[in-house]
């Protein structure tokens, strides 16, 4: 009977120079999988929900320089849209390279009553240096003494996702600074 007391004894103590099981070594091996790989999904999508930020922040400097180019530009010069293609829409800003696949819009109309022909800009993949759609020379002071300026900016996102942001802008003759 002693010896068998001790035989059990033995079986639930180790000793120093015992080894894990194989089926020891296989459940923490999984534990250790799993749990990398959860850090690595987490880890890419924070990187994603950054190269995000990074976008929108971007779009909104963007939209912010392209805001006091507006604004430093002569009343009848935003109406001209030779002037705007050649001196603001047709040069990139310095905000702008994070936005893959970017169209920037623009829209010239008068402001409260739009005339239904407004000056549009384009500049995307197909028009790289902007592109003028329509243009109409009556919205220059004195027919006009207010303009309304929209300006759309489109991109593909990190993730695949179309992203748009935008600002409308009304100026008038003779309030903004670059008279």
């Amino acid at each position: 009977m002693a010896s068998l007391s001790r035989a059990k004894i033995d079986l639930r103590c180790r000793s120093p120079h015992d080894g894990f099981t194989l089926v020891e070594v296989c459940v923490a091996l999984a534990i250790c999988v799993l749990f990398g790989a959860a850090a690595a999904a987490t880890n890419s999508q924070l990187l994603l929900a950054v190269k995000n930020r990074k976008e929108a922040a971007a779009a909104t400097m963007m939209l912010q320089e392209r805001k006091e180019q507006l604004r430093a530009t002569a009343f009848n010069s935003i109406t001209d849209a030779n002037y705007t293609h050649d001196n603001i829409f047709q040069n990139r800003t310095t905000s702008e390279w994070p936005l893959g696949f970017l169209s920037e819009k623009v829209t010239v109309d008068a402001y409260p009553t739009a005339t239904g022909s407004p000056i549009v800009l384009l500049r995307n993949s197909t028009y790289p240096n902007c592109q003028i759609v329509s243009s109409n020379s009556s919205l220059s002071y004195p027919s006009q003494n207010l303009l309304r300026v929209d300006v759309v900016l489109s991109w593909t996102s990190a993730n695949g996702r179309s992203r748009t942001r935008q600002f409308s802008e009304v100026f008038s003759y003779p309030g903004n600074v670059g008279q």
